[in-house]
């Protein structure tokens, strides 16, 4: 539900920071803890340990051409190193234990659970630390998250966009509208989109799913979406200003920061004066700060002004983009080709 947003991009940076660290201690604990037993089934190991790391500590020494523990030159302590290392394999080896049990089991081998991936630079300047996947694919999902775009939506893609369900004679021009919708999603993407989006057509044609397969291509691209249905935002609006609830409040801050705001289904049902208002500030706030939007409904020109006001219907039908959907209502026809099976 809307109602269970954050507050900010920041927050959800910072959360995403916390579970990361939370994570590694957890996996560094659980080696921790294995060592330990392996360590009182064989003792050797504990001390061969412990000798490795006074060796490595004498070796910096000799670096810095400082006093040692052991008394011995660079080569002996190295060869001394190598048999330590040696005998710590057989150990293993004759109580059958995988050498891996003592090292952190991550569960992203590439960053160990960093989020970032720092390549080695064999010139003089360290290469900076790029976003490993594992990261990636958390941002996207956190974004999900808040976005209100649940279950099948998060399915809708623009390729998945069948126009076979629409009459012959529609299909070029669904053609177009599906374009249309990809290329407004592409610039949202890419940050460039000053424009917004009205979807208009009878029930059934398209237009939650066009709206989804923006919403989840503007996600892709780890921009903040937020999705959701008229019935929502009134919900949303009367926990913020009626009940002043601390999460509808961080959620209608959202409404500001979200890249792209998806207003679906935009239906006949009569609003209160007080619900109407907050909806004009919403789409006029946007409109003025030429950040994107997409409304989709199933109401006519007139319709939208019995509805909603003439100031919501002006703002709908001559600040947006309008895209009218054609065709027959594909929950119809995909229910006759199920039942023809």
């Amino acid at each position: 539900m809307i109602v269970t947003m954050r507050s900010s991009l920041s927050d959800l940076t910072i959360e995403r920071a916390k579970r990361r660290e939370a994570r590694i201690r957890q996996l560094e604990q659980e080696r921790a803890e294995r060592e330990a037993a392996i360590f009182q089934r064989i003792p050797r190991l504990a001390e061969i340990k412990a000798l490795q790391a006074e060796i490595g500590l004498d070796l910096a020494r000799l670096c810095l051409k400082r006093p040692t523990r052991f008394k011995m030159t660079f080569e002996e302590l190295r060869d001394w190193s190598l048999r330590l290392a040696r005998e710590r394999e057989e150990l293993l080896r004759q109580h059958g234990i995988d050498p891996r049990e003592l090292e952190v089991h991550w569960d992203c081998p590439k960053c160990q659970d960093t989020g970032w991936i720092r390549d080695p630079d064999p010139g003089e300047t360290a290469a900076p630390p790029r976003k490993c996947s594992c990261l990636i694919q958390e941002e996207i999902e956190d974004l999900y998250r808040v976005a209100g775009l649940t279950g099948p939506l998060r399915e809708h893609t623009f390729d998945r966009f069948d126009l076979t369900v629409y009459p012959p004679e529609c299909r070029k021009h669904m053609a177009g509208v599906r374009d249309y919708c990809r290329r407004f999603a592409e610039e949202v993407a890419e940050g460039r989109c000053r424009t917004s989006l009205l979807l208009q057509g009878a029930v059934g044609l398209g237009k939650t799913f066009l709206a989804s397969a923006i919403g989840n291509h503007v996600i892709a691209a780890r921009r903040p979406v937020l999705y959701f249905t008229l019935a929502e935002f009134v919900d949303l609006v009367r926990a913020e200003k009626l009940d002043g609830a601390e999460e509808a409040r961080a959620s209608a801050q959202w409404l500001l920061e979200a890249d792209l705001v998806i207003l679906d289904d935009l239906g006949a049902e009569k609003v209160t004066d007080f619900v109407a208002q907050e909806l004009f500030n919403l789409i006029n706030l946007r409109l003025n700060r030429q950040l994107p939007m997409v409304v989709s409904t199933n109401l006519r020109a007139a319709e939208l002004e019995d509805t909603y006001g003439e100031r919501i219907a002006s703002r709908l039908l001559f600040g947006f983009e309008v895209l009218t959907l054609e065709g027959e209502d594909v929950r119809r026809v995909l229910r006759l080709r199920a039942e023809k099976r």
